[in-house]
């Protein structure tokens, strides 16, 4: 039931992109992979074998039957996801273990298709708010599911999609500046409405995830949201009173667990755990630089290099588990990705403001909305294991898309100005006999 379940959406999703509109197969493959309906958790076995081969065939079947309406724009990120995609297959071969180097494949293999896919068939910034409610109301799908479980169910055991509660509020802190930036943006009232209320179950499954990463990505976001968004005088006063209020409201239990973040490499089991594969993960890189242990294979040779090899954790970081399995050349392309989405994006914003003279546009808001997402990935995924998250390269592939965007807008203004130009100088110039005769 549970794999039938996901077949349907991905079905209904391709049956209305190639009947109506071919994005609706990409947006499904989105919500397939934050949602995952049929999970032991919440969803359908996006790792069964039989699952993948068909989305990799639904994919390269759409790059191949639109691929003379819609071309591949090159650019830098292009080619560095590429070779980060190699570096897990190098890895991958020199394994001891080749399951879960194998799965870690089909992880990136997907992102790689997804990423393509985006950079193919979004076109123009219409569609791309397309993109940003399919990728928002799949995250806010499982937040909901949450918070009935947790509300109205009283489960205790639903962690999201994955089975991790972390992950899940990195998801969703993600998703706050997104649907944030939506409510500001749409135009139609009930849109409007309908993604600022998608705000409270993201931020109370945030809050009760007891993530102390997603508490702290949280506060980040909303902070750097706030300070950006400081011409908004309301949503600064919104913004602080709401914080007020749920201070002076917030639950004994995630009171109780934020107030541990500062004795917790000390006292708390799981932080000092992580320090212990964080040790391990630079033993490994020490070992062996290029290459790594192998893709998936952390946990497979942890014994050997921890400093503890009783105290077995995953690396809960992205930067240490890549530094462990993939070794350094994975983990300098992945911090050069993470370094340009923020570098990219700020110099776009920077051509943008000069094309509207300063104007607050959608544009401006959408690449604020994405350095925001970014500042919860990087401060969320300082803690957890996320090199692979699919939502950090959806917003590589936007970036991405601005940077064509924009080149095309200041091409459109070049040629604007220069034919205006021309019009001057093709002006007939009135003689003193011409004026003396108007006169």
């Amino acid at each position: 039931m549970r794999v039938a379940l996901g077949y349907m959406i991905l079905m209904v999703t391709v049956l209305w992109a190639l009947g109506r509109n071919h994005r609706w197969a990409l947006f499904g493959m989105i919500a397939c992979d934050n949602i995952r309906p049929g999970d032991p958790h919440i969803g359908f076995g996006m790792e069964s074998v039989r699952f993948s081969i068909t989305y990799y065939g639904i994919a390269i079947a759409l790059l191949l039957g639109f691929y003379r309406r819609y071309r591949l724009t090159s650019d830098r990120f292009h080619w560095a996801i590429l070779v980060l995609f190699l570096s897990v297959v190098n890895s991958a071969l020199h394994a001891p273990c080749y399951g879960p180097a194998a799965f870690q494949i089909d992880n990136y293999f997907k992102m790689l298709m997804q990423y393509y896919l985006i950079c193919a068939f979004i076109r123009d910034e219409r569609e791309m708010r397309e993109l940003y409610w399919a990728i928002g109301l799949s995250v806010v799908t499982v937040a909901i599911r949450f918070c009935w479980g947790k509300f109205i169910g009283y489960e205790r055991n639903f962690e999201g999609a994955t089975g991790d509660r972390n992950e899940m509020a990195m998801a969703c802190v993600m998703a706050v500046p997104l649907m944030a930036t939506l409510g500001l943006t749409t135009r139609h009232v009930i849109y409007r409405m309908l993604a600022w209320a998608t705000l409270v179950p993201l931020a109370l499954t945030i809050g009760f995830s007891l993530s102390r990463g997603g508490m702290l990505g949280l506060i980040a976001v909303g902070g750097y949201m706030l300070y950006r968004l400081h011409h908004k005088r309301w949503i600064v006063v919104v913004g602080i009173v709401v914080a007020i209020v749920g201070v002076a409201n917030m639950p004994s239990e995630i009171v109780q667990r934020f107030a541990t973040i500062g004795s917790a490499s000390k006292k708390d089991a799981s932080a000092i755990g992580r320090l212990n594969a964080w040790g391990a993960a630079k033993n490994m890189a020490r070992d062996r630089p290029f290459t790594g242990v192998g893709a998936g294979n952390f946990l497979v040779w942890f014994k050997r290099y921890a400093p503890d090899p009783n105290d077995i954790h995953v690396a809960h970081s992205s930067f240490y588990q890549l530094l462990g399995e993939q070794g350094y050349p994975g983990v300098a392309i992945w911090i050069w990705l993470v370094v340009m989405c923020w570098m990219v994006a700020s110099w776009v914003e920077v051509r943008v403001i000069k094309l509207e003279h300063g104007a607050w546009t959608n544009t401006r808001y959408y690449l604020v909305m994405i350095k925001a997402s970014w500042v919860g990935y990087v401060l969320c995924g300082a803690f957890l294991s996320q090199e692979d998250m699919d939502f950090f390269y959806h917003l590589l592939a936007i970036v991405s898309r601005y940077t064509v965007f924009t080149q095309r807008r200041e091409d459109e203004a070049r040629a604007a100005r220069q034919q205006s130009l021309l019009d001057q100088s093709n002006r007939p110039i009135e003689t003193p006999a011409v004026l003396t005769q108007r006169v």
